[in-house]
């Protein structure tokens, strides 16, 4: 082989390894923006779930308990407090 070939075969399967690491790199990309995408969608879902749980819990003046860790508290809406203390 001469040297042209060997230096034409370098460059191609540099080229190749090259070409690769490029697709290999945004298809990571893609993949990372489509997790961060599923992410705030199960964050979004969640907290509406959340306040509607809370909306349905303290319906006909219920009071409910709210729990994070060892804190608590207990939500009940004003509404029916101002309901019951009117004359």
């Amino acid at each position: 082989m001469n040297k042209q070939k060997i230096a034409l075969i370098v460059l191609a399967v540099a080229l190749f390894v090259v070409l690769q690491y490029i697709i290999f790199d945004k298809l990571e990309q893609i993949k990372q923006e489509q997790m961060l995408s599923i992410y705030q969608s199960g964050y979004s879902d969640g907290l509406k779930t959340a306040i509607t749980s809370l909306f349905e819990q303290t319906q006909n003046c219920q009071t409910t308990t709210i729990a994070i860790g060892n804190l608590t508290k207990q939500v009940i809406d004003l509404d029916c407090l101002k309901t019951n203390s009117q004359p």
